[in-house]
């Protein structure tokens, strides 16, 4: 009976694991308005892209991710940026949906109103956005 309990103790706590939310502390230290899309991993082989997430110039604000149980596979892109991605940066292509708040787990290639963009490799929990 004793390792029967253990073994349920290890499942129920695999579970937990599995259903983690992340959150990020996002900064927007431009002088505009900025949207931003996250790609994140959701288990060993689906991802999901949502956005927009919208900053006003210089508002601080957690975005939580449900059911995203590692942060080092978080990728966020924002549409205030302009200057190069630093080289350093681990980076990966999605497709946004261009006009408004949506959340996909399908890549929407050629179809209409959506567009690939370079995502970054969120590296800690604190994102600030810069030009």
């Amino acid at each position: 009976m004793k390792g029967l309990l253990v073994g349920a103790l290890v499942f129920m706590s695999t579970l937990s694991c599995a259903y983690a939310d992340i959150m990020i502390d996002v900064r927007n230290d431009t002088s505009e308005d900025c949207s931003l899309a996250i790609n994140a991993r959701t288990d060993k082989t689906k991802w999901v892209t949502q956005g927009w997430y919208v900053f006003a110039s210089g508002e601080e604000a957690p975005i939580i991710l449900k059911g995203i149980n590692d942060i080092h596979n978080v990728y966020i892109y924002n549409d205030c940026k302009k200057s190069e991605i630093d080289p350093k940066i681990e980076v990966k292509k999605a497709w946004v949906k261009t006009n408004y708040k949506f959340m996909d787990e399908t890549p929407r290639e050629k179809e209409q109103g959506y567009e690939e963009v370079v995502f970054e490799r969120l590296s800690s929990d604190k994102y600030q956005i810069q030009n």
